[in-house]
């Protein structure tokens, strides 16, 4: 496999050096890639997860609305001479309003469940299309490999006649023959690489992978690269980690309030003996021996930290964009310049080569060597498609346009 990706750069660079992308291409117009995407993320027991945790967010939201503490009931009954029996009420008040300072917390963490669960979505639908981009382009490549298997297994047949014939040496039927392994050998690997991107497909998506499905041969030009730090600063990882921050942050000041007493008022009345009792109480804890100023200090320190985290993915968020623009404007030009090569013409050279061998116009080794380089270009092409699918999912990741894309796909082929 190290001679076909040596190819496959080859190829590349030729590309590069000969032109630029021109072509305006259009989305593939097939919406299966759509239907992939959400049957896929509708079955992950992640994103399942994902959903219940933010439920699960949502709950506490709506338990932190209500008052923080609720009244006391308190009954006394006494027999001794005379018969005593109270009854009484209290309550703590929240005299530092931590119910609005949790309330806000916790509407924070359903923000932060929400950008966890889009980051998530859009990071498994990356993941899915790019193992799928990888089991097409393994299929696209089994048939060229076992096409090279095929000519070599013909080609070698017919050289241990000529050999026979006394038309070629025994140092070049041999060389036949270890081209003609060295073909088995690739194709052989190339099947268990299938089998293996098949397994991950699997994995990834829960089903196998649809049939009679091709990569696009044409997919968009981009336009130039503007404003990439808003485009960092809307994506769903850069918004979880920022709302991560912000719900830290709040958490000081729930911790602050939380550490604060809060006062209880109580109120009892019975009946002693034939007498009435009446009584008035008060409570407040005395933070004398911990006051739990360390628990602000150490929420103050986890801001921080978050804040920190949420800058530093902005970064690396904001250099994977460039670099994921850069990335697939170079495969769109080698790809266009691929196209523009004719592979008809690649195929018509492996039938030239061997007429010309058969006439004894190339010699064995001539031809061996050019038609390797004519299959390896061909194989190259098919790996150039694959690469390309996948800087475009990157890209889409990267961009946060993912969803975007497969709705307009959709969309143009329901009108």
């Amino acid at each position: 496999m190290k001679y076909s990706s040596h190819a496959r750069m080859g190829l590349l660079t030729c590309i590069l050096l000969t032109g630029s992308f021109q072509s305006q291409a259009t989305p593939p117009d097939s919406p299966v890639y759509g239907d992939i995407v959400r049957r896929s993320m509708a079955a992950s027991p992640e994103i399942q997860a994902a959903e219940a945790a933010l439920d699960a967010a949502r709950n506490r939201l709506s338990g932190a609305a209500r008052p923080l503490n609720n009244p006391e009931l308190e009954a006394e009954a006494e027999s001794t001479d005379v018969k005593t029996y109270t009854l009484g009420l209290s309550q703590t008040i929240d005299w530092h309003d931590k119910r609005s300072s949790l309330e806000q917390v916790a509407r924070a963490e359903v923000d932060t469940a929400q950008a966890s669960l889009d980051t998530l979505r859009l990071d498994k639908s990356v993941e899915l299309l790019d193992a799928l981009g990888k089991v097409l382009t393994r299929q696209a490549t089994a048939g060229l490999y076992q096409r090279r298997s095929r000519i070599l297994q013909r080609f070698t047949t017919l050289a241990a006649r000529r050999h026979q014939a006394g038309d070629i040496s025994r140092a070049e039927l041999e060389l036949a023959r270890l081209s003609w392994s060295e073909a088995m050998m690739q194709e052989a690997a190339n099947q268990a690489a299938l089998i293996q991107a098949r397994n991950d497909y699997y994995a990834i998506s829960g089903q196998s992978p649809p049939p009679d499905l091709a990569l696009p041969e044409n997919l968009p030009p981009l336009e130039p690269l503007r404003d990439p730090d808003e485009l960092a600063r809307w994506h769903p990882r850069v918004r979880q980690f920022l709302a991560t921050a912000r719900k830290v942050r709040l958490q000081i000041q729930a911790t602050d309030r939380g550490r604060k007493a809060d006062p209880s008022f109580s109120i009892r009345a019975g009946k002693e003996g034939s007498e009435n009792l009446i009584g008035l109480g008060f409570s407040m804890p005395l933070q004398i021996r911990n006051d739990f100023q360390s628990d602000v200090d150490a929420a103050r320190a986890d801001a921080l930290q978050a804040e920190k985290q949420a800058q530093q993915a902005f970064f690396d968020l904001k250099a994977r964009l460039q670099a994921a623009h850069a990335g697939y404007n170079v495969m769109a030009r080698a790809w266009q310049q691929w196209i523009s090569l004719g592979q008809d013409s690649l195929r018509q050279r492996a039938e030239l080569l061997e007429t010309l061998w058969r006439a004894g116009e190339m010699s064995t080794t001539d031809y061996l060597l050019q038609l390797q380089q004519t299959l390896d270009t061909q194989i190259a092409g098919a790996e150039l498609q694959g690469e390309l699918w996948r800087a475009w999912i990157e890209w889409l990741g990267a961009s946060n346009s993912l969803e975007a894309w497969l709705n307009s796909n959709n969309e143009s082929n329901a009108s």
